[in-house]
């Protein structure tokens, strides 16, 4: 089970765009060690559903990636001029 949380504003965003959301993972880069950006959030459901686990969090479907690290992430809603976006908190490069 996902440790993710959803502020009220995303949750809010999420509610009036979609009815799900699912995190992508990045490929792991490999250099002198190994590291994985912060996924990135979207709307919908993905397109290789095999990959993930659906949940069900703060009312919302959440696709999760069956790698995702066990750690506390939320998913907040960033804004910039004008555009707003899904992100995830927590992170940490792993």
């Amino acid at each position: 089970m996902a440790l993710l949380t959803i502020t009220d504003q995303a949750l809010e965003y999420i509610k009036s765009r979609s009815s799900s959301i699912y995190l992508e993972l990045f490929q792991v880069i490999s250099c002198c060690i190994d590291i994985r950006e912060s996924p990135t959030v979207r709307l919908g459901q993905p397109h290789d559903p095999h990959n993930y686990v659906l949940e069900e969090i703060q009312g919302i479907m959440v696709y999760v990636p069956h790698e995702l690290p066990e750690i506390a992430l939320t998913v907040t809603l960033s804004h910039f001029f004008g555009f707003k976006k899904l992100v995830i908190e927590g992170w940490r490069l792993v």
